[in-house]
C-alpha cells in the first residue's frame, strides 16, 4: 500500500469515526463539568463540584464519608449523563441543587431525572455505615424534624452503594413478613391501632424493597472521589474512550479493510502482485486498520471531552468539527513522514511538503467531515464520504501545485544550471550530514517544546482572539509556513472584502 493510499484510508477511518468520537467525546466532558463545577458551553456553574468538595475540612472518618456521599452524588450524575449520551438517550441527570425550584440544601430529592426539562423521577441518595438503622428509620418514620426520615417514602428511588444492594432488600423483606406477622397477632388481641401501625411499617417496607437502587458507586469508589478527583475523572474519560476506541476499531478495521482489498486486487489484476500475496497483505491490513481505528477513536474522543469543555469558545466550536480525529490521523502520517525522511526514503524538500499537505490537509478533512455528517446523517457514512472527499480536494490541490513547481523548474531553460547544482549539492551533501543531523535534532526539540506551549495556550480560559492567532501563526513559522491572518481584525478585514480569501 502506498503512502498516498494509507494517508486516504487514515483519513477515511477518521472521517468515519467523525460521530464515534463527537459522541464519545462529548460523554467525557461530563465528567469535566463534574469535576470543575462549571458548563463551559452553556456558562451554567453547578452548587457543588469533586474539586471544592475535596477541599473540604476532615473532621472525623464519618465526615470524610458524609463528604464522599456528596461526591458520590456528582460523580453518580456525570456517569449517567455520559451513558445517555453514549446510548443516544435524550434522558439527562441533575442534582437538585442545580434545579432553582428545589432550592440549596433539599432534604428530601438528591437527584432528578430530566426529559426535555420534564421530570421523571427523582431520587434520595444515601451512603451511610448503618444501613438497617437508616431502613428502620424511614420505614417506622421514627423521630421528628430532620430527624424523620420518613420523608424518604415520597422519592422515586433510594440510591445506596452497590455494595448494600442486595442485603437491604433482603431486610426490606424480612421485617415486612416480621411486622405483617406482628401486626396478625396484636389484632386478634384487639389491639387495632397497633395493628395498623404495624401493617403501615410492614408495607412502607415493602415498598422500600422496590425503591431501593444500584447508585452505581461503591462506599470505597465514592470515598476515592472525594479524596483524588482529578485521578478519578481522568480514568473515566480513559473509560469511556476506551468504549470508543473499540467501536473505532471495528469501523477501523471495515473500512481500512475495505480500501486494502480494493487495492490488492487492483494490483493482482494488474499483475503486480501474486493472490496470496495480496490476502496476506489484505489481512495485514485489515488488522493495521482496526488498530488504527482504535487508536483515532481513543485519543480523539480524549482530545474532543478536553475540547468541548475548554474555557476558549474558539476551541469549543473547533470541537464540534471532525478536528479531534484529524489530529490523531495527522500525528499518524506526520510519524511516517518522519520516518521516511531517517530512512533515507525522502528528503527534506519532500518531508517540508509532506508536513505541509498533512497541514493543510488536517483542516480541509476535519471541515469537509462535519459537512458530510450534516449532510448524509448515517453514522460512519456520512463523516467518511466527508473526510474522503477533503482529503482528496486537499492532496489534488496540493500536489498538483508541487507538480506544476516542478516541471517549471526542470523546464529547458534551466535544466542544465539544476544538473550542475545538483552534482555540487552531491559533494557537499557528505560535509553537512552531521550538521544537518544536528540541526533535525533541535528542530525537533523546538517543534515539540512550540507544541506543548501552543496546547497551554488553547487551554486558557480567557484566551483571546488574537492570542489564539498568534500562538497559531508561531507554530505555523515552526512548520515552515506563513498564515496571512495574524489577529481577529485582519480576519474581520478578509471575511468582509470581495476578494478570495488566502488563509
Amino acid at each position: 500500500m502506498t503512502k498516498k493510499t494509507e494517508n486516504l484510508r487514515d483519513a477515511a477511518i477518521a472521517g468515519g469515526l467523525y460521530e464515534t468520537v463527537y459522541r464519545h467525546g462529548s460523554a467525557g466532558a461530563e465528567f469535566l463539568k463534574g469535576l470543575r463545577g462549571i458548563d463551559y458551553e452553556t456558562g451554567q456553574k453547578f452548587d457543588r463540584s469533586l474539586l471544592r468538595i475535596a477541599d473540604y475540612t476532615v473532621n472525623s472518618e464519618k465526615n470524610i464519608k458524609q463528604q464522599a456521599g456528596f461526591s458520590a452524588e456528582v460523580a453518580s450524575v456525570s456517569k449517567r449523563n455520559a451513558q445517555a449520551i453514549i446510548d443516544n438517550n435524550s434522558n439527562r441527570f441533575m442534582r437538585s441543587e442545580d434545579l432553582a425550584h428545589y432550592g440549596k440544601n433539599n432534604t428530601t430529592v438528591d437527584i432528578v431525572e430530566l426529559l426535555d426539562g420534564k421530570e421523571l423521577s427523582t431520587s434520595q441518595m444515601k451512603f451511610v455505615s448503618n444501613p438497617d438503622g437508616l431502613l428502620k428509620k424511614i420505614a417506622r418514620g421514627e423521630g421528628g424534624g430532620k430527624n424523620d426520615y420518613s420523608r424518604y417514602m415520597s422519592v422515586d428511588k433510594l440510591e445506596v452503594p452497590t455494595e448494600h444492594v442486595e442485603t437491604m432488600k433482603a431486610t426490606c423483606r424480612e421485617q415486612a413478613q416480621k411486622l405483617k406477622e406482628q401486626a396478625t397477632v396484636v389484632r386478634k388481641e384487639g389491639k387495632f391501632e397497633l395493628a395498623d401501625k404495624l401493617e403501615k411499617q410492614s408495607e412502607n417496607y415493602r415498598k422500600l424493597e422496590h425503591k431501593i437502587t444500584d447508585s452505581g458507586l461503591t462506599t470505597e469508589e465514592a470515598i476515592r472521589y472525594r479524596q483524588n478527583p482529578r485521578w478519578e475523572t481522568a480514568k473515566d474519560i480513559a473509560g469511556v474512550s476506551h468504549k470508543a476506541g473499540l467501536e473505532g476499531a471495528k469501523f477501523g478495521a471495515a473500512i481500512g479493510g475495505s480500501i486494502s482489498a480494493v487495492s490488492n486486487a487492483i494490483a493482482v489484476w494488474a499483475g503486480d502482485k501474486e493472490l496470496g500475496d495480496a490476502i496476506m497483505d489484505t489481512a495485514a491490513g485489515t488488522l493495521k486498520s482496526a488498530g488504527i481505528g482504535y487508536s483515532t477513536a481513543f485519543a480523539g474522543s480524549v482530545v474532543k471531552s478536553y475540547m468541548q469543555q475548554s474555557g476558549s469558545i474558539i476551541v469549543r466550536n473547533l470541537s464540534k468539527t471532525g478536528l479531534p480525529a484529524a489530529v490523531v490521523s495527522v500525528c499518524l502520517s506526520t510519524t511516517k513522514s518522519v520516518a521516511g525522511y531517517v530512512k533515507g526514503e525522502i528528503n527534506e524538500t519532500e518531508l517540508a511538503q509532506e508536513m505541509g499537505l498533512v497541514a493543510t490537509g488536517m483542516l480541509s478533512t476535519s471541515t469537509f467531515t462535519m459537512i458530510g455528517q450534516i449532510a448524509i446523517p448515517i453514522p460512519v457514512l456520512g463523516g467518511m464520504i466527508g473526510g474522503i472527499v477533503g482529503y482528496a480536494i486537499t492532496n489534488s490541490l496540493y500536489q498538483g501545485f508541487f507538480d506544476a513547481l516542478k516541471e517549471a523548474k526542470l523546464s529547458a531553460e534551466r535544466r542544465q544550471t539544476i544538473e550542475m547544482q545538483c552534482a555540487a549539492a552531491v559533494v557537499l551533501a557528505k560535509q553537512y550530514e552531521l550538521g544537518f543531523k544536528e540541526l533535525f535534532a533541535t528542530k525537533v526539540a523546538k517543534l515539540d517544546k512550540e507544541t506543548t506551549a501552543l496546547f497551554t495556550l488553547l487551554e486558557k480560559e480567557d484566551i483571546s482572539a488574537d492570542e489564539f492567532c498568534e500562538g497559531m501563526n508561531r507554530f505555523a513559522e515552526i512548520l515552515g509556513k506563513k498564515i496571512s491572518i495574524n489577529n481577529l481584525a485582519e480576519l474581520d478585514s478578509a471575511m468582509l472584502s470581495d476578494n478570495i480569501l488566502i488563509i
